[in-house]
């Protein structure tokens, strides 16, 4: 996957600050040894990601890292964006779980 840029956009909504690297790793990072090591946790991440998310989780979460919106992604997966709301709320509370399982 090619979405590490987009590892600085809001998780939650377009107000919110807090990034999907800031959930990885707890903080902003601006050391770039740190960068490389959240990068190395990030593809752990996204590779167990792939073993839990369902296929249209999958789909929507890659189409909103490229920088889509809600609109675009349902018009995309011929969905209903609530469709698309719902799955998105999935993968992050699937995330969040899955990282206090980690941190754990």
């Amino acid at each position: 996957m090619n979405s590490y840029v987009s590892l600085n956009k809001p998780i939650y909504d377009e107000d919110s600050d807090r990034t999907l690297l800031d959930v990885i790793s707890g903080s902003k990072i601006t050391d770039p040894e740190e960068l490389i090591i959240s990068r190395e946790e990030f593809d752990d991440i996204e590779e167990k990601m792939g073993e839990i998310l369902s296929s249209l989780e999958w789909k929507v979460l890659m189409s909103y890292l490229e920088g889509k919106s809600y609109q675009e992604i349902a018009e995309d997966l011929n969905r209903h964006v609530k469709s698309i709301d719902n799955a998105l709320q999935r993968v992050k509370r699937k995330l969040e779980r899955y990282l206090e399982k980690r941190e754990a």
